[in-house]
């Protein structure tokens, strides 16, 4: 088991142990982060890019424009506000 801290703003960094073992855990890697039944963080390789070093930006901008376009409980703030808003307070 290896234990890290979360910093500011959740930001965590993948010890080099985690990183040397695993070949898709370097810079710029596109990886999705599901929260499980159980209360845990999982984090994956991008599916799209798990068998190439090219990236479909198309696709992952895609994907990301699709994720901000969700709505919280009040209808006017989209995710991207919110975490600013977030981000402002903490």
């Amino acid at each position: 088991m290896i234990t890290a801290t979360i910093r500011q703003r959740g930001q965590l960094t993948i010890p080099d142990q985690l990183r040397q073992k695993f070949s898709w855990l370097k810079d710029n890697t596109v990886v999705t982060i599901v929260a499980s039944p159980l209360g845990e963080i999982i984090i994956k390789p991008l599916s799209i890019h798990a068998s190439s070093d090219t990236h479909d930006w198309n696709e992952i901008w895609r994907r990301i424009h699709l994720t901000r376009s969700f709505r919280g409980k009040k209808k006017t703030k989209s995710l991207t506000q919110f975490i600013i808003e977030d981000r402002k307070n903490h």
